[in-house]
């Protein structure tokens, strides 16, 4: 209910959507004003989740808008060209939509006009030329089984274009099985299906230029082998040169006109570089680059190191191409099986596009960020890469963008990277996937895999491997924004260990800031002598402290990081190269924004946060808003200069192509700084906002660094793009506390790990609206596998100050909580393997389905179940009301964590009996997972000794490895133990690597599937005691260094 306000954009739209249907026009906090002014409708409701601000509906057959006025262009020289000089004396040569590029290239004038009825193309004095406006040609092969094909076509408003009667008209046979039909030249979009009168294809729509397409499956392809011949917008190979490394080549248009969006580029510079066996590097960039900056590559300094080539003798792809041809990117692997078959490939100024089919069996993952499914789906995906203070709703951009995904086809997988920093929107339509960018060039790479894994290191290598983090970050996180004073701060530390629940690290929001001001302390209610001394609390309980930092700096010439900018220059300047300044958070101030990209930035960055350092030591950074986030859209001290697009003209504030930025089309400025404000060197925004966060992670490491040389930097960054995760871990944003977007946290943390950003998690228990005690539960239970596990939320839900959600709150919240992070951190040691191992072996923390099982067509949809690495399977429960859970648990032996008697045989379907302070968990066989504790603190965790839990394979096999050192500094220098453990034949070897000297010894080993009770055990050959029951065998009260390799034998 409510009052609804009526949209202002146009008579041909109506607020009158249920609320049921209502899509989300806003944001988080938005108001009626803001939202009425973006043309959207308002209308408040009492139930939750549905959006108080979101899109009208349109109507049917509106009234005609009267079309924009154009600028006007001045009359051509008539000394270049015997062009009329008079309007009036203007013979037309086109048609109502002919480009300009199109006029001239038939030998006519152009010249835009003011007055209704006056041509702008128009012919030479003395000429008579016409341009024929081509009509669209649809042409469909005939599938096997077909009689013959029929066309039903329609229009936007679902008038007929062609057939009257059901089931159309059939259309002329070419030949060759190809069926074809050209509509009349004043169509400009159709949309179309083809029938025989008993099968049919799915709907074709928003057909806009000559098309060719078939049926694959049940899937409708476009596809260029029905002679048509090369389209507008098809480039020719020319001077195509080959080596054992690569090829080069330039692309040539010839004449051709695409003109889709944006202008042509005639002439592309290709190289592609066999960089390694599994790499395949593909660049195209126009050949006159110095002509076009906005289409140069991503900036050097957003990826500080050298990209290794490696042997190229057993290339698992192969790639050709012929001089005189039809440029097309088909890439096939080595055996001859495609993996990459371009059906599109365009390349204008301010508009790229390059598409490729979809097998209907094929599954994708990646592309986002994005709030969805972890598999892609294959009929109906599109959204928008451009990051943006977007609070999670499903399908749109959100605060990062990775133009990567990973293709499984057949049970093998490739990758495709697009290494491009302009914003993008992505989507798979009826089995076609399109990628289109907004400026920038086609710099690509393909890995070969074969399996995610595989590729997943190849990606590394080329955006930076994840970075070592340190040991004590895998322990639990706690924050909330609304903390009052820092006397309420030490009250939730002392809680968590009142209930017996762990905590490691203690966070404060923007709270303990003086108005809202970076580095500065709140004198009233975190006094800087108070701060002190909770930080010295809490290291002398081997706990840590983490605050925020927002990238945008207050403008008060009185404030002192301010002020240093100014004299260091560092702030991000308009496009009249004056300071540009935006909102956040600093009350009743205007900011400016650090420019990450100046020669400056590194030494006044870590000078601000050295200085504010020494006021209260913090143990890591919390880099927010860094998209970069504004309260304004664009300049908040300016009004508007958005001009309209014109063909020929760069336009960053209004590109031809609009991407579907936080699901509307919004402008690409909304809610953060102008296109064309300017970096250092030239740079601006709209070629690399993206970046921004990125480049903040990048200066913000090495401010840490310089500041502590020693230690490991440990930085939590909202915004990321490829690369970031080797500087900073990242959590999913500002969800809320509602059940769909739990689920929608193990699929973001799924991504992430094919991000290079395995550090990561969601804000447990949510960050907006209120938790309850079922949903905090089952959410804590699930952030306790998080690899980042954090509790936090938000200060203000409708209105009214949102209910703290601390673990200990709720009863059964806090006995889920003890029983779920002793889990976690009983397996630390296991966690922490992974975690340096996905900085030295480019690994992941936690493992899809997919990524194990590709070959299992049900796995390879699995998405709201996970592995711990490879060995611990957690099956959460994201339902309200259930007591159990349905989980699928593919081939293998699977042991249950709680009770090792109980065993699951897979590939089945199992419901599992899950009360709200239990979650099931169970071990993989196959893997051994060596444990400590569980204990408080990561501290008390590491000096309690160690076990090795054994869980034995169907052929009496188990593999793992322990990763040891100090778990803090930087320079590892080679102080490390590393040990693999085997298990064959009733034999447990552990043979390693040991330049570490770690004081804790083994204690107890749990071998699970033994088939019988042994008659001896023996380690290092001395007899040893033993306990057998349940074919569970353990080893008790040990002795056996960390050091140094052992023997264990049973028989």
């Amino acid at each position: 209910g409510g009052k609804t306000t009526e949209c202002k954009s146009s008579e041909s739209y109506s607020c009158e959507v249920d609320e049921s249907s209502r899509t989300d026009c806003g944001y988080y906090g938005i108001n009626e004003s803001e939202c009425v002014s973006r043309g959207c409708c308002w209308a408040e409701s009492s139930t939750s989740g549905i959006p108080w601000c979101f899109n009208s509906k349109k109507i049917v057959n509106p009234e005609p808008s009267p079309e924009p006025t154009p600028d006007p262009e001045p009359t051509p020289d008539p000394e270049s060209k015997n062009c009329p000089a008079d309007e009036k004396s203007r013979v037309d040569c086109g048609y109502i939509g002919v480009t300009k590029r199109q006029c001239e290239a038939a030998g006519c004038c152009w010249a835009e006009s003011e007055t209704d009825g006056i041509p702008w193309c128009f012919n030479e004095v003395g000429k008579d030329i016409h341009i024929e406006k081509e009509g669209i040609t649809v042409r469909f092969q005939k599938p096997y089984g077909w009689s013959t094909v029929n066309l039903w076509a329609w229009d936007d408003e679902d008038n007929n274009v062609y057939g009257e009667v059901w089931p159309g008209k059939t259309i002329s046979d070419i030949g060759d099985g190809w069926y074809s039909y050209t509509f009349p030249s004043d169509v400009s979009s159709v949309n179309v299906l083809f029938n025989d009168g008993n099968n049919q294809t799915k709907d074709i729509t928003n057909v806009k230029s000559s098309s060719c397409f078939k049926l694959v499956g049940d899937n409708v392809m476009k596809t260029d082998d029905c002679g048509l011949g090369p389209s507008g917008c098809s480039y020719t190979i020319t001077d195509l040169k080959t080596s054992e490394s690569g090829m080069t080549a330039v692309l040539d248009l010839e004449d051709r006109i695409c003109e889709k969006y944006d202008i042509d580029i005639p002439k592309l510079d290709f190289q592609a570089k066999f960089e390694t066996n599994d790499r395949l590097h593909i660049h195209i960039q126009p050949t006159d680059i110095e002509d076009y900056p906005h289409n140069v590559d991503v900036p050097e300094d957003a990826y500080p190191f050298e990209i290794e080539d490696g042997p190229n003798d057993d290339l698992q792809y192969s790639y050709e191409l012929v001089d005189g041809e039809t440029f097309k990117i088909n890439i096939n692997r080595k055996d001859g099986t495609p993996v990459f078959e371009s059906m599109s490939f365009i390349f204008e100024r301010q508009y790229l596009e390059i598409s490729k089919n979809v097998d209907s069996n094929s599954a994708i993952y990646g592309f986002g960020e994005v709030f969805g499914p972890y598999k892609r789906n294959s009929e109906n995906t599109s959204h928008a890469l451009w990051n943006a203070d977007n609070a999670d709703p499903v399908g749109q951009n959100l605060y990062g963008s990775h133009p990567f995904y990973i293709e499984i086809i057949d049970g093998k997988a490739y990758g495709f990277y697009l290494k491009n920093s302009h914003g993008m929107q992505f989507s798979i339509q009826d089995g076609l996937m399109t990628i289109q960018a907004i400026g920038g060039n086609f710099d690509m790479y393909f890995f070969m895999g074969p399996s995610m894994e595989d590729i997943t290191k190849q990606y590394f290598q080329v955006i930076g491997a994840p970075a070592l983090l340190p040991y004590w970050s895998l322990g639990w996180h706690q924050c909330r924004y609304g903390y009052r004073n820092i006397d309420e701060v030490r009250e939730v530390v002392a809680n968590y260990k009142k209930n017996n629940i762990p905590l490691d690290t203690m966070w404060i929001d923007i709270d303990y800031m003086e108005n809202n001001k970076d580095f500065t302390y709140d004198a009233k209610n975190f006094p800087v002598s108070e701060m002190k001394k909770f930080v010295n609390e809490l290291k002398s309980n081997h706990q840590y402290y983490i605050n925020m930092i927002d990238p945008a700096i207050a403008k008060d010439d009185n404030y002192a990081p301010f002020s240093r900018g100014m004299e260091k220059d560092i702030f991000i300047k308009d496009k009249n190269g004056e300071l540009f300044l935006g909102e956040v958070w600093p009350v009743n101030l205007n900011t400016a924004f650090p420019d990450w990209h100046h020669p400056n930035i590194v030494e006044y960055w870590t000078n601000e946060i050295k200085l504010f350092k020494d006021l209260a030591m913090t143990d890591g950074n919390w880099i927010d808003m860094n998209e970069a986030a504004s309260f304004c859209n664009g300049a908040c001290n300016s009004g508007s200069d958005d001009s309209k697009f014109k063909m020929g003209e760069f336009n960053p504030r209004n590109p031809p192509f609009a991407i579907n930025n936080f699901g509307y089309e919004a402008p690409l400025k909304t809610k953060t700084l102008d296109m064309d404000v300017q970096y250092y060197g030239g740079l601006i925004d709209y070629d690399i906002h993206n970046m921004y966060g990125h480049m903040e992670s990048i200066v913000s490491y090495e401010a840490l660094l310089n500041i502590d040389p020693i230690k490991r930097p440990f930085l939590l960054s909202r915004s990321t793009f490829p690369g970031t995760g080797r500087y900073a871990a990242h959590w999913l944003g500002d969800n809320h506390s509602w059940w769909k977007d739990m689920y929608y946290s193990i699929t973001g943390m799924l991504s992430f790990q094919l991000f290079g950003i395995p550090m990561v998690g969601s804000d447990t228990c949510g960050f907006q609206a209120n938790a309850d005690e079922e949903l905090c539960a089952r959410w804590m239970a699930l952030g306790a596998f998080n690899p980042f596990g954090r509790n936090h939320n938000g200060l203000e839900w409708d209105n009214a100050r949102i209910r703290s959600q601390e673990p200990y709150i709720w009863p059964k919240t806090a006995e889920a909580s003890r029983r779920a992070l002793a889990i976690r951190y009983k397996i630390l040691p296991y966690m922490y393997t992974y975690l340096v191992r996905t900085h030295t072996h480019s690994e992941m923390i936690l493992y899809s389905f997919a990524a194990l099982w590709p070959n299992d067509a049900t796995a390879l949809g699995i998405d709201k179940q996970f592995l711990v690495g490879k060995g611990i399977l957690i099956t959460p429960v994201i339902e309200q009301g259930k007591t159990s859970v349905e989980g699928y648990f593919p081939e293998g032996i699977w042991y249950d964590w709680y009770d090792h008697s109980n065993v699951i045989t897979g590939p089945t379907y199992k419901v599992l009996n899950a009360p709200i302070e239990h979650i099931p968990v169970h071990i993989r066989g196959g893997q051994i997972i060596p444990t400590q504790g569980p204990s408080l603190t990561v501290y008390e965790n590491r000096n309690k000794p160690f076990e090795l839990l054994v869980a034995l394979d169907s052929e009496k096999k188990a593999h793992g490895i322990l990763y040891l050192d100090d778990g803090i500094s930087y320079n590892v220098d080679g102080k490390f133990n590393e040990i693999e453990y085997n298990v064959e034949n009733g034999t447990l070897t552990a043979k390693g690597s040991y330049n570490y000297d770690e004081p804790q010894n083994l204690h107890e080993i749990s071998i699970l599937g033994v088939s019988s009770k042994p008659s001896t055990v023996t380690v290092n050959d001395a007899d040893a005691q033993f306990e057998f029951s349940n074919n569970e065998l353990i080893i008790k009260n040990l002795d056996i260094s960390m050091n140094d390799d052992f023997v264990v034998s049973w028989n």
